[in-house]
């Protein structure tokens, strides 16, 4: 993305004509980049947190807190996966193109965010019966 983007940027400077496709493009991407990297950004523990508080609490505390983020996380993104496939869905349908200079198919970069989403859940799933067996006593507690 940087080095298209620096090309049209540049190329739109020094000649007055930016590369067709360039921003269209990079919309696509963009989406994968973000969507694609939840779940692998969530098994890094990557995801940004606050920590200040969750330093002064005790660790069964700490867990807790991490199981109740990640269920309320888990519910948010289940809905917006759930719609955002309902989306993707209606514009696989009508073979949906992003207008622009170039046309560009998004009906398959749509259905990404749905994907993202549920690879998420499913990593938040292993993640909250991890944390429980942490409760529990039967795993040691999870890095955060």
């Amino acid at each position: 993305m940087m080095l298209s983007t620096t090309l049209d940027a540049s190329s739109r400077y020094l000649f007055n004509s930016p590369i067709p496709g360039v921003f269209e493009l990079n919309e696509v991407i963009l989406v994968i980049c973000v969507y694609m990297g939840l779940a692998w950004t969530q098994i890094e523990r990557g995801h940004i947190r606050v920590t200040a508080f969750l330093m002064r609490v005790s660790d069964r505390t700490d867990i807790l807190f991490n199981i109740l983020a990640w269920v309320v996380t888990f519910l948010f993104l289940f809905v917006l996966a759930y719609q955002s496939a309902i989306g993707a869905w209606e514009s696989f349908q009508i073979r949906e193109f992003r207008w622009g200079s170039v046309q560009m198919p998004i009906w398959w970069a749509k259905a990404l965010v749905p994907i993202g989403c549920w690879m998420m859940n499913i990593q938040l799933i292993f993640d909250i019966w991890k944390e429980i067996e942490s409760l529990r006593g039967r795993l040691p507690k999870q890095r955060s």
